[in-house]
């Protein structure tokens, strides 16, 4: 058993419960048997103690008048005839004393001799007792003093085997023990069986929850809710509407990633159309010059040049768009061009608003991270501090690896973020808050991002005097970031 389990605290209620009854059950059953094993004990003893006063009674009126005459045969005779007691005690052993102290007789002769002292069998008894039960040796001692006309002429002491009322009291405990552990244990078991049965539907919204760790919450079934309690029915029925809550909310938030992505594209759409639309033009000065004068080698060369050029980076602006933009199938590793493909998007951005940018990406190989939500939240914070920096502003970005984590930064000179943009980016907000003369939505779905690769961000003040955006994702094998779908 493992270390935790010993911790009664952290066993199953249904484990627990069952446990407190048959605990209980053993208190009560150990008070009961104490109760029931003191009563007999007194039971006994007081019978017992009715009958050594009826045998012994019967015995001294018998041996009175032999001690009065001293006649130790006699005594002798009425001691043999009156030593065997009824009841199942067996032999008694009886001893008779004058009112010395000496023994006239004994039904063991040898044990007590005659006009032999027995001081030592006063030891059994305390006082004016005429009854000791001595567990131990499975014997009782009685005593009797001879009276004749109010004057002392003897005593009786006889003792005898009670073993068969200690088997008794032995049966009766063995039959409480196990009485009651039988009781017990059915109860325990009756116990976990209606603590299961009442924890059922516990276990059910349980398994929902489980199962809606890694995908939509899912209802209860109807037919599940129907065979429920009064109370666990209510439970149920608010956990679906809760689940559907949630279930629109997550969907409400997918559409609303799918639109700033395209948000996002439509304000890149002047920048993209430009750098096509200046390739596009030469490729056409290139083509007419050719037509004209492709005769020439060196004309030849020089258009075929100019138009490779412009081939290339109209292939890089489109290869660029559809990384940043298309939908994966699945999530896949993050290499320095994927990054550096966002630069190139920005790169419009910049221009129009006449913002440098210190580019560090210091990438290298492939890094075990969905490489599509990197993307995405890269393009999110640079378009964010595009839009709050000045006019001929300077931005940074920086991309290394530390330890087991991807850091990545980006520095602007604005007037940094607000205290309700911060708290969407970090987590402690669930609602988008503007940034400059945006909807802030890209912070929301950027922190979303965040949240299903298991980083972070941290906003501080960046010594170019604007805002500094810090991220920290770890790395670890793509499969287990996130459910794309």
């Amino acid at each position: 058993m493992k270390r935790a389990s010993l911790d009664p605290r952290r066993w199953p209620l249904a484990f627990k419960a069952p446990a407190l009854v048959a605990a209980f059950m053993l208190i009560v059953s150990i008070v009961m048997t104490n109760a029931v094993l003191s009563r007999l004990r007194e039971t006994q003893e007081r019978q017992l103690a009715a009958m050594s006063m009826i045998y012994l009674n019967g015995l001294a009126s018998a041996l009175i008048p032999h001690v009065l005459r001293e006649d130790i045969w006699e005594i002798f005779d009425t001691i043999e005839r009156g030593a065997n007691l009824e009841g199942g005690f067996g032999r008694a052993s009886v001893v008779v004393v004058d009112s010395k102290g000496e023994t006239l007789a004994a039904s063991d002769p040898r044990k007590a001799p005659v006009l032999s002292r027995q001081s030592d069998r006063d030891r059994h008894f305390e006082g004016d007792a005429v009854l000791i039960v001595d567990s131990d040796k499975a014997r009782a001692f009685a005593r009797k003093p001879l009276i004749y006309q109010d004057r002392r002429i003897g005593e009786i002491y006889a003792d005898y085997d009670i073993s068969h009322l200690l088997r008794e009291r032995g049966e009766v405990l063995r039959t409480l023990i196990a009485t009651n552990t039988g009781i017990a244990l059915l109860l325990a078991a009756f116990g976990y069986w209606i603590i299961r049965r009442m924890l059922g539907p516990l276990a059910t919204l349980s398994r929902h929850l489980d199962l809606s760790v890694s995908g939509p919450v899912q209802p209860i079934p109807q037919d599940q809710i129907k065979r429920s309690t009064r109370e666990f029915r209510r439970l149920f029925v608010r956990f679906n509407a809760m689940a559907d809550a949630v279930n629109e909310r997550e969907a409400i938030a997918k559409e609303l990633a799918n639109e700033e992505r395209l948000a996002s594209l439509g304000r890149l759409a002047s920048g993209m159309a430009h750098e096509i639309n200046n390739p596009l033009g030469g490729l056409f000065n290139a083509i007419d010059t050719l037509k004209r004068h492709g005769d020439k080698p060196s004309v030849r060369s020089t258009s075929l040049n100019l138009i490779e050029r412009g081939l290339k980076g109209i292939r890089d602006v489109v290869r660029s768009t559809l990384t940043a933009y298309r939908a994966d199938r699945g999530p896949s590793r993050l290499a320095a061009a994927d990054l550096d493909d966002i630069r190139l998007l920005v790169g419009p951005e910049l221009v129009r608003h006449a913002i440098s940018i210190d580019w560090r990406n210091m990438l290298e190989g492939e890094l075990p991270t969905d490489a599509s939500a990197l993307r995405q939240v890269v393009l999110n914070l640079l378009l964010n501090a595009i839009q709050a920096s000045p006019e001929g502003g300077q931005l940074i970005f920086l991309a290394t690896v530390d330890a087991e984590n991807l850091l990545l930064e980006v520095h602007d000179e604005g007037p940094g973020l607000n205290v309700e943009a911060e708290a969407v980016l970090t987590g402690e907000s669930q609602k988008p808050a503007p940034v400059g003369e945006g909807s802030g939505l890209g912070l929301w779905v950027t922190r979303r991002l965040l949240q299903d690769l298991r980083g972070r961000a941290i906003v501080g003040v960046s010594h170019l005097g604007g805002a500094l955006v810090q991220v920290r994702v770890p790395l670890a094998p793509v499969e287990e970031l996130r459910d794309v779908a």
